[in-house]
């Protein structure tokens, strides 16, 4: 997919000091509500911080510009088949700056030297901004969770008809 670069981030590894951005990040009532995160205290996300290192259902980068860490993205729940893409920019100056759509392509690209079948993202029907995002890379809808919540899937190596 072509797209014009805003702002050319790097994706760099998830550590303590972005796990600590994440905590101001997630706790920010909007991006909170646009990602349905539960509630956290720093107890529980320090374990989940040190269970990094023994999963390998999770697959986590950081996304930096210019020297600072702006947001996450990830995949969740892998498999040898699927997994969930995830993520947010938690320095809301960068959303609407093409970042979200490099995070996509670069989660995309990793599933597939992974070989998965297919990636999944859990959306909100709210978030608009992710429903296009994920439609733009050929995401669709699978099934409805609930009144407020969508599953949607990219199939990674489409079968010829």
């Amino acid at each position: 997919m072509e797209y014009r670069k805003i702002f050319e981030v790097e994706f760099r590894e998830f550590n303590r000091d972005v796990l600590e951005k994440s905590w101001k990040w997630l706790n920010d009532p909007i991006i909170k509500e646009l990602t349905s995160t539960s509630e956290f205290d720093p107890e529980s996300q320090e374990r989940w911080f040190e269970s990094l290192k023994a999963r390998t259902d999770y697959y986590i980068r950081s996304i930096w510009y210019n020297g600072k860490p702006i947001g996450v993205m990830g995949i969740k729940h892998l498999t040898d088949k699927d997994g969930e893409a995830f993520g947010y920019l938690g320095e809301k100056e960068y959303w609407g700056k093409t970042i979200g759509v490099q995070g996509l392509q670069y989660m995309i690209d990793y599933a597939k030297s992974i070989k998965l079948e297919s990636l999944y993202a859990i959306v909100l029907k709210e978030n608009i901004n992710s429903y296009k995002l994920m439609r733009r890379f050929g995401f669709e809808k699978e099934k409805e969770i609930d009144e407020n919540t969508n599953v949607m899937r990219l199939y990674l190596f489409p079968k010829d008809n």
